[in-house]
C-alpha cells in the first residue's frame, strides 16, 4: 500500500514571507553547528562560575571560552527555537488566512 503525500500549494504572498525565514534560519542553524565545533562545545550545555565562561559538549567536556563567545553561542542557539517558533506562527497564519492550502 502506498501513501501520498498531499499536495500544498502556496500564495505569492507567504511564499514572499515563509521562503526567506526558512532560509535564513536554515542558515542560522549549520552557523550554530560550525560555532559549536569550533567551540568545542555548546553555551546552553555550559555555565558560568566566578566570572569564567564554559561551553560543554559530548560526554561533559567543557572547555572555558571568552565572555563574548559564551554570549554569543547562546543567543545564536536560542535564535534556533524563536526560530521554530516563528515559522510555526507564519505557516499557521497563512493556513488560516488561506494562503497556504492542502488539496
Amino acid at each position: 500500500m502506498q501513501t501520498r503525500l498531499p499536495n500544498i500549494t502556496y500564495s505569492k504572498r507567504a511564499k514572499w514571507v515563509i521562503y526567506p525565514t526558512y532560509w535564513l534560519g536554515a542558515i542560522n542553524f549549520f552557523a550554530v553547528m560550525v560555532a559549536d565545533a569550533y567551540l568545542r562545545g555548546q553555551a546552553l550545555n555550559g555555565y558560568v562560575r566566578a566570572g569564567h565562561f564554559f561551553v560543554c559538549g559530548k560526554g561533559g567536556i567543557c572547555t572555558e571560552v571568552s565572555s563574548f563567545a559564551w554570549h554569543f553561542s547562546y543567543w545564536q542557539e536560542l535564535s534556533i527555537f524563536a526560530w521554530i517558533g516563528l515559522v510555526a506562527a507564519e505557516t499557521a497564519y497563512f493556513r488560516s488566512t488561506g494562503d497556504i492550502k492542502r488539496q
